[in-house]
């Protein structure tokens, strides 16, 4: 969707959860909120987490699937 938030889709993790992305590339981080499950099919199989364009960029991510480190407090 086209939307200036930091939205992303997780498997496990509440929706509500706002998660911390850190791009192990260049260290940059973000503040991203979960708006629903990551769907458990084959191609989402080696995804921990799927976040919005604006988060994305933001992110300054070179691939369109890239190293992460995620956090939140339950």
């Amino acid at each position: 969707a086209n939307t200036k938030k930091y939205l992303g889709l997780h498997r496990y993790v509440p929706v509500g959860t706002v998660m911390r992305v850190r791009n192990e590339m260049n260290g940059k981080e973000v503040f991203v909120r979960i708006i629903g499950k990551l769907p458990d099919t084959g191609a989402n199989r080696n995804i921990v987490i799927k976040i919005s364009e604006a988060a994305y960029q933001n992110l300054s991510a070179i691939d369109e699937r890239f190293r992460v480190t995620v956090s939140y407090l339950p």
